[in-house]
């Protein structure tokens, strides 16, 4: 009981730690609310992957994930938490024989996402605090709980989090490395280094900074050891970080080596679709799309939102100038990991919503390090106090919109289906895309379902699939689009495909042919998050996966 009013007491009297506990439960709220969304059909398609490779593995006869889109530490964790929590239930060894059902792999990897996201919070003040002050900390920590892209992948079983989390844990013990050079933040350093390389094989772009951070820590070490000493030192600290991330890595990707060929197809692949040099129907938006300006404009205003981006923008340049004129060491890693983690992605052909998900928390601290340095300058004093509250509440405003709007309020495509058996008939002939998981929601509700593969309309065999959708489309009396996400490709490059622009455009310039009966409604907290326009005013994979709007047409036979 004394135990108890203590800490009571240590509460009541820091406010920090209050502040901090009320963040980690509002986060917690918004992490782990609703983490079966979309069941039973799960329409994430990547998520789909993942569970479909735990699904699969049974030890020890077949531990092979089959799928090296990401590092197979995630799939493992997922695939060893599974058999833990049935192991009383339905397995009669412990692991031998054992499997995790699909839709448990998809709970777990959610809960994984849901609980590093929360644990970010904190983690966040404590590098925020260390890099700058307890008030960036205590900023970046508000930030993160209401940051809209965290609330999302908090919600997907991707891995995108997992990389997120030990990003900043990596950047933590670089930071505690210039602190105090001890074998054990060093061994901590090796060891976060190779979890990154085992949860995507890509993460190796940020090997520099632990390096880095060797660097400084030794050469700028007050002990008495000469120079070559300290280059020794150097040497077998980076080899030892080299080694043991490298032997992490093998430990838990085995399969990158005894399956080699299937290993390198499917780099070969990933880095082709990355680069454009691998055509694939799910990347036409990115064509006619400038580099970083397109993140600007199009990702980071959804997972942070428009004033955050500004802001984080703001702090990055801040950071630079900083470190130029002052050289402090902890900024220049900061500016280091920011830079690694936004720029290479940036350069891609594809420039999907989740490769900037890793950058969210260090645009937070960059904008929490602008905020708090124009509240030091005496004739931003008053100006400062206004931005402040303005971004506080901005943030929390977009934040909790999402969360409403992704979360609490119906599927759209589930919300969709039920409201179309109110209105069409059962056995109505129905027409909609292929490609699109978001169709499989009506398939319980209707009988005549036939699905048109739209994207060959620009394809080399187009005239083929002009006469088959006109075939089609004489037969249905229904047109169903699950998702936005094409038609916004479509209408967004003309010249790049003619002949789907011209067709997603007679939706709306032939009313008379194709009359809209349903769309998904954008209520104020869906006005908010998309900033007016739930289709085109992000890339498509803001809301293609969780809560794409849904359009449903009655074709008029008397016009055809």
């Amino acid at each position: 009981m004394k135990r108890a009013y203590i800490l009571i007491n240590i509460f009541y009297h820091n406010n920090t730690s209050c502040l901090l506990l009320l963040l980690i439960i509002l986060g917690s709220t918004f992490h782990f609310y609703n983490l079966n969304w979309g069941a039973p059909y799960y329409f994430h398609p990547d998520e789909r992957n993942i569970a479909s490779s735990v699904s699969q593995l049974r030890f020890p006869e077949n531990m092979n994930p089959h799928f090296f889109a990401y590092g197979s530490l995630p799939i493992y964790t997922i695939f060893l938490t599974g058999i833990l929590l049935s192991f009383f239930s339905t397995c009669q060894q412990f692991l031998s024989g054992c499997s995790v059902q699909f839709a448990d792999a998809i709970i777990i990897g959610r809960f994984y996402s849901a609980l590093f996201s929360t644990l970010l919070i904190l983690l966040i003040f404590f590098v925020g605090k260390l890099l700058h002050s307890t008030k960036v900390g205590l900023l970046a920590a508000i930030f993160t709980t209401f940051a809209t892209g965290i609330i999302q992948y908090s919600h997907f079983a991707t891995f995108e989090l997992w990389t997120t989390f030990f990003s900043v844990i990596l950047f933590f013990f670089c930071l505690k490395l210039l602190q105090k050079n001890k074998k054990i933040i060093l061994f901590l350093l090796a060891a976060t280094t190779g979890i990154l390389l085992s949860i995507k094989a890509t993460n190796a772009l940020l090997l520099p900074l632990p390096l880095i951070a060797i660097s400084i820590s030794t050469l700028t070490s007050r002990t008495g050891t000469n120079i070559q000493a300290r280059l020794i030192r150097l040497f077998l600290s980076s080899l030892f970080i080299v080694v043991l991330a490298g032997l992490i890595y093998m430990l838990t990707n085995p399969f990158a080596f005894l399956a080699s060929r299937d290993f390198r197809g499917s780099m070969d692949y990933e880095s082709g679709v990355a680069l454009g040099t691998i055509p694939v129907f799910y990347t036409g938006e990115f064509y006619n799309t400038y580099p970083v300006l397109f993140q600007i404009s199009k990702v980071l205003p959804f997972l942070l939102n428009p004033l955050l981006t500004i802001l984080g923008i703001l702090g990055f340049f801040l950071c630079c100038i900083i470190t130029i004129r002052k050289k402090t060491p902890q900024l220049l890693l900061f500016v280091l990991i920011l830079s690694i983690l936004f720029f290479p992605q940036s350069f891609f052909f594809v420039k999907w919503t989740r490769y900037m998900v890793p950058t969210i928390p260090f645009f937070i601290l960059s904008g929490s390090i602008f905020l708090s340095w124009i509240h030091t300058e005496k004739a931003t004093k008053r100006f400062s106090n206004s931005l402040l509250k303005v971004t506080i509440i901005t943030t929390c405003i977009f934040g909790i919109s999402y969360f409403i709007t992704a979360f609490v309020e119906p599927d759209t495509r589930i919300q969709a289906a039920l409201t179309a058996k109110k209105y069409i008939p059962k056995t109505a002939p129905i027409l909609s895309e292929t490609y699109d998981m978001g169709i499989v929601a009506f398939n319980e509700h209707f009988e005549k379902i036939s699905l048109f593969n739209f994207y060959d309309l620009d394809a080399p065999s187009s005239a083929l699939a002009h006469t088959l959708l006109s075939e089609q489309l004489a037969h249905a009396s229904y047109l169903i689009l699950p998702s936005q996400r094409l038609i916004a490709t479509r209408n967004g490059n003309p010249q790049q495909f003619p002949n789907g622009h011209l067709f997603y455009r007679s939706l709306t310039d032939k009313p008379t042919q194709f009359q809209k009966i349903y769309e998904t409604p954008c209520t104020i907290f869906c006005q908010i998050t998309f900033i007016g326009n739930q289709s085109t005013r992000f890339e498509g994979t803001a809301n293609s996966f969780d809560r794409p709007p849904v359009q449903i047409y009655q074709i008029q036979k008397n016009e055809q």
